[in-house]
């Protein structure tokens, strides 16, 4: 009889964790949260833009009552991805956290008791278990996060009035994509320090000190110190200074904006919003235009994404596993 595929060990084992994560409900419980906060996020501006569609409607009405070529009103643009703004902002701070909880979880169930020290007295290699683990993980995370984007965009599509075209499924893809890569890192990370560390409470408060500093210090302190973010359409737009002497005055300043944009760069979670920002027309400068361009253009932060999940990743199928220290608490 042939030998059992070099796979089985690393699906068995993550199909327990999956069948383990949703007994206890707790994955879908901070599922269902994180949804339920990006649904309250869209649902105010999607009422707004159903307004203004009923307005554009009613005017247009008007004029053909009038008999008057509907041509004399511009026909507005709306762009229903716009509305995702909150959402992908709830994914970047709550959904981190999530997948935090998650790669502790992945760990932690298997410390302080013996199933460890038994599990690795199988005809199984350290990596099949960490693989399985990681697998069970990111499964987890994929599907809660397609759950998530699907739900919005149902709202969006009923909630605003204006129907999501063909066009905009390859966006919300990619959107899905990078929502699991990103959140994928601070999984890895949990995991990690959970399976490293002595003390997993120890792990899980330090996970979540760089947490608050990748996803809530360093974005914030890069915004605050742009001068741009601190007036509407720009300092220099408001001062109506010409774009040579916008490149003069900054260049008395270029050790400042070199700090400045060090700290947004070393954040993945600005690198996530970037990309989602682009690829959703949620920033204007990229509202309407083809998703090919767009995703050229961010190459950089989607690979900024990717290689941290992946370093991250590397580090924890490289993990050394001593049941026998694991085992003490």
């Amino acid at each position: 009889m042939s030998d059992a595929p070099t796979f089985s060990p690393v699906a068995i084992i993550a199909a327990k964790d999956i069948r383990d994560a949703t007994r206890d409900r707790f994955i879908l419980i901070v599922t269902l949260f994180l949804a339920l906060g990006a649904v309250v996020a869209l649902i105010s501006g999607a009422i707004a833009l159903r307004t203004d569609a009923a307005t554009y409607a009613a005017a247009k009405e008007t004029l053909l009552a009038l008999g008057k070529p509907v041509d004399q009103i511009a026909a507005p643009e709306f762009y229903p991805l716009k509305l995702l703004r909150g959402a992908i902002e709830q994914i970047g701070i709550v959904g981190a956290a999530i997948a935090i909880l998650i790669g502790y979880r992945a760990a932690a169930s298997e410390r302080g008791r013996q199933t460890l020290a038994l599990i690795l007295t199988r005809p199984i290699r350290r990596w099949q278990f960490l693989a399985g683990k990681m697998a069970a993980g990111l499964a987890l995370l994929a599907v809660g996060l397609f759950g998530v984007l699907a739900a919005l965009a149902l709202v969006a599509n009923l909630a605003s009035g204006i129907g999501l075209g063909w066009s905009d499924l390859p966006r919300l893809g990619v959107t899905w994509l990078a929502a699991v890569l990103y959140t994928a890192s601070f999984f890895f990370l949990g995991f990690i320090l959970t399976l490293t560390l002595r003390k997993p409470a120890t792990a899980l408060l330090l996970a979540f000190a760089v947490w608050l500093t990748l996803v809530l210090v360093a974005p914030q302190v890069g915004d605050t110190l742009d001068p741009d973010n601190q007036v509407a359409g720009g300092v220099f737009k408001s001062l109506s200074i010409a774009k040579p002497d916008q490149i003069e005055i900054m260049k008395q300043f270029k050790t400042y904006e070199t700090l400045r944009d060090g700290i947004e760069q070393a954040s993945v979670t600005k690198h996530f919003e970037r990309f989602t920002f682009a690829v959703l027309g949620i920033k204007d400068t990229y509202t309407g235009v083809p998703l090919g361009p767009i995703l050229i253009e961010k190459t950089g932060d989607l690979i900024w994404i990717f290689l941290t999940a992946l370093g991250l990743g590397l580090i924890a199928i490289a993990l050394p596993l001593n049941a026998d220290r694991l085992s003490k608490e």
